[in-house]
């Protein structure tokens, strides 16, 4: 196979975008089933509660050890610290799965920090990896495809997971159910590592050599990407969209908690919810992957921008059992991803070779930071003010009407609306 990235065919990326699916898969699942174990083991009113904990653990790793990580994709081979990464998924897995047997819920989130440092680690260098291995000209119709296999990773999760572990729980009760569950997931991770060997090698760019202040040097970082005007605009409209995300599961656990009655049956509603925004993000981002051929089109950005609040005002006045939920469900993924890919794939082609791993972890560094912020919002909307599900949906109508309206404001008109970037 052709060393020279724009010569090698495109199928030269399927290993990573399998393996990398695959990955989201096993922590989304493990994400849905820990609250609604919870729920059959400790009660409902717990569930909300180890929500918000797991919430906290999938992302935190994200802040603790964000410039290591970029600084580790930048200096090293990018193929080997993905594939070392995706075999690293068998020891988080390896200790949740002994929490679980032991009926010892904080080592099992102990477990979970852990599968979540391994995606840490993963992000940049997965995202980084893309351009190396098939350059720039294919680089927006490559986003596309990670992204939305992504999502369809984390959707799918967290459905199979939740839907899953409810068919199992009656026969086997919520430890057990959730250990077999983590089992299987483990098997899979396995699988992930094999099927990315294949991968063509990638050379390790000319990066700084490593220094104690690279640990901590996460508010330098981000002062160097939101100072550069190039990527701060793609970096915050990243984050906005992956805050919404999260802030979305949350409340949709919470919305199947307040319309079933009993403790089973919880996983089932809010994973087919998940799969219905899985499936809109999926075709979003196939549209956008679509058009994108060989350049990248930020006036998608408003297209997004702009139906995202529409499908959040639907969700609102409808019926959750309805079938205008679900579409509501389906339009928000499908306006979600027209909205960010095409700011990943900016952000991704924009950023220097040497630096593009510090870069991708400092835009994940801020998403993550934000990701937090809306945890606690919707904690405090929650808990504090004791806001409903609907109600909470209403809130956030708020900002993501302005955050439509920036994107309008910044991006219409004359070339800007329709700029394409070509991949040089």
């Amino acid at each position: 196979m052709s060393t020279d990235p724009s010569k090698r065919p495109f199928y030269s990326v399927i290993p990573l975008l399998f393996s990398q699916t695959i990955g989201a898969f096993n922590d989304n699942a493990m994400k849905a089933i820990l609250p609604v174990m919870a729920a059959v083991q400790f009660g409902k009113e717990s569930m909300d509660e180890v929500n918000i904990q797991v919430s906290i653990l999938l992302i935190l790793p994200f802040v603790i050890f964000a410039p290591l990580a970029g600084w580790v994709s930048d200096r090293f081979s990018k193929k080997k610290v993905v594939s070392m990464t995706l075999l690293a998924q068998l020891f988080g897995l390896g200790l949740l799965s002994y929490g679980l047997a032991s009926e010892l819920l904080f080592t099992s989130l102990v477990g979970f920090f852990l599968l979540s440092t391994q995606s840490a680690f993963l992000s940049p260098a997965k995202k980084g990896i893309l351009k190396e291995l098939i350059g720039s000209n294919r680089l927006a119709m490559a986003v596309g495809w990670t992204e939305m296999l992504a999502m369809v990773g984390i959707l799918g999760g967290a459905f199979v997971g939740a839907m899953s572990f409810d068919a199992l729980v009656v026969e086997n009760g919520g430890w057990t159910a959730a250990l077999i569950l983590a089992s299987a997931t483990m098997g899979l991770a396995l699988l992930s590592w094999l099927a990315f060997l294949p991968t063509p090698p990638t050379e390790a760019p000319k990066a700084q050599p490593f220094k104690p202040g690279v640990i901590w040097s996460h508010f330098g970082d981000l002062r160097d990407l939101m100072t550069d005007r190039k990527l701060r605009g793609a970096a915050l409209g990243d984050a906005w969209f992956w805050s919404v995300g999260g802030f979305f599961y949350l409340v949709l656990v919470k919305l199947s908690g307040e319309v079933v009655e009993g403790d089973v049956g919880l996983g089932t509603l809010y994973g087919y919810w998940f799969l219905l925004l899985g499936l809109g993000i999926m075709a979003g981002s196939l549209f956008v992957a679509y058009l994108n051929r060989g350049r990248i089109e930020l006036g998608l950005t408003v297209i997004g921008g702009l139906i995202m609040p529409v499908s959040l005002i639907g969700l609102y006045f409808c019926d959750p059992l309805t079938l205008v939920f679900e579409i509501g469900c389906l339009a928000l993924g499908f306006s979600g991803a027209l909205f960010f890919v095409p700011l990943n794939g900016y952000l991704q082609d924009q950023a220097e070779e040497d630096r593009r791993g510090r870069v991708l972890a400092a835009a994940n560094l801020f998403t993550q930071l934000s990701g937090i912020a809306f945890i606690v919002f919707h904690a405090y909307l929650s808990g504090y003010l004791d806001l409903s599900a609907k109600e909470e949906l209403l809130v956030m109508l708020v900002p993501s009407v302005l955050i439509g309206f920036v994107t309008f404001r910044v991006l219409r008109g004359g070339s800007r609306a329709r700029r394409s970037i070509s991949g040089n």
